[in-house]
């Protein structure tokens, strides 16, 4: 387990296409002393924490004195993995690149700059009592755990249906890492017409046909579907500021109660602890 505070070891940049608004992005990450991870975009030092997400819809965006960057969550479940609690992410546009549709890229090179430890500790938020959120029949609760132990179902129509997956060892669950993020085949015109998917395609993106997965070389893993709710999953509970620990058990959840869970911890202090 990650003790003490990080950073990067080395400056690198990373380039690559903008899932929603298909534009070319350039990210260029720093060392960074401050504690937790932050994007600068238009001069603004945007925090990438819960309480700075201004939109979930189909990402999760985060804001601050007008300026915004959208599609943390990948790049954010890069940072969980590779330990790195402190850094700085200078972007010139609006959205992280969606690079292979998964955190690998992102993880290898933060892995490749490697890693700077500081002599601070308070890097880990530890879940005190059970905290639950809902919508509808999708939930997401979690309960007091020394580790991070996740449980996620997701249920859609054939040829996915229904998936469930337990990650007990998740700082060590690296098949999380490269999984894809997906999308219903009949979704796409839908979303597109909403302003969003502009730079999706098959090399960035899973895509379920009506009977079977529309991209030529198929599915990484027989779970790479749920793997990916996961992966979100992860680097939403990243925007804590902390390294979360608990056993999280999750449904049908999206970027919305994802963030919706992290509000409701930090509403009481008696529901957590930092160390």
């Amino acid at each position: 387990m990650i003790k003490r505070q990080t950073t990067i070891n080395r400056i690198f940049k990373v380039s690559g296409i903008g899932l929603h608004t298909g534009r070319e992005v350039t990210l260029e990450f720093l060392p960074r002393r401050e504690f937790g991870i932050a994007f600068v975009h238009n001069g603004r030092t945007i925090a990438a924490r819960y309480d700075k997400v201004a939109d979930t819809r189909l990402s999760t965006q985060v804001a601050e004195d007008g300026a915004s960057v959208a599609t943390i969550e990948h790049l954010m479940a890069a940072f969980y993995f590779s330990g790195i609690t402190n850094c700085l992410v200078y972007i010139d546009g609006p959205e992280v690149p969606i690079m292979d549709g998964s955190a690998w890229e992102f993880y290898q090179e933060v892995w490749r700059a490697g890693v700077y430890e500081f002599p601070d500790s308070g890097v880990y938020l530890k879940v005190l009592r059970p905290v639950e959120v809902r919508h509808n029949d999708a939930y997401v609760k979690v309960k007091p755990l020394n580790t991070l132990d996740i449980t996620m179902s997701i249920e859609f129509r054939a040829p996915v249906g229904k998936q469930k997956k337990q990650v007990t060892d998740v700082e060590n669950a690296f098949a999380i890492i490269n999984s894809r993020t997906f999308v219903l085949h009949e979704e796409i015109e839908a979303i597109r017409k909403a302003g969003l998917a502009k730079g999706g395609s098959l090399d960035n993106a899973v895509v379920i046909g009506g009977d079977a997965i529309v991209n030529p070389h198929g599915l990484r893993y027989k779970k790479e579907l749920v793997n990916h709710k996961i992966l979100d999953l992860i680097g939403d509970l990243y925007t804590c500021g902390f390294r979360f620990l608990g056993r999280v058990e999750a449904h049908k959840t999206g970027h919305y109660l994802n963030n919706l869970l992290l509000k409701e911890i930090f509403s009481d202090p008696a529901n957590y602890a930092i160390y």
